[in-house]
């Protein structure tokens, strides 16, 4: 019985671990899909709403939107695999922290610190 509750528990994570990786892409590369794909998607994905809720707002079979969300994550996981502008964009966050640790702990003055500040800033709003 403890064996079951730690495969639920382990499917329970992986599955949480996905979803989140799901949006994540989904924010770079929802705005390739149409508005009903968009949708269907946000809602089960983001929203966690359950496949009969969606079925019955979007006038679906289960299995349809089931097949949907599926098919959005294929796509996803594929358009990652080949543009990585997720994985790119959490690189360069990860540079601007470093930089901005650098910064907050180095000897510049107030005014080159101020200034690159802004700049990290505006680098940040164009990820």
């Amino acid at each position: 019985m403890e064996e079951q509750r730690k495969s639920k528990k382990s499917e329970t994570a992986d599955w949480l671990m996905e979803a989140l990786t799901l949006a994540k892409y989904f924010d770079y590369y929802g705005p390739l899909f149409d508005e009903h794909q968009r949708a269907v998607f946000e809602d089960y994905i983001c929203n966690d709403m359950s496949l009969s809720e969606i079925s019955e707002r979007e006038g679906m079979t289960r299995q349809g939107v089931s097949d949907l969300v599926r098919r959005t994550s294929r796509k996803l996981h594929a358009y990652e695999e080949s543009l990585h502008l997720a994985e790119r964009a959490e690189c360069a966050g990860n540079i601007i922290d470093a930089l901005r640790d650098r910064i907050a702990g180095g000897t510049c003055s107030d005014t080159d610190r101020k200034e690159m500040d802004n700049l990290l800033d505006r680098l940040s709003e164009m990820l």
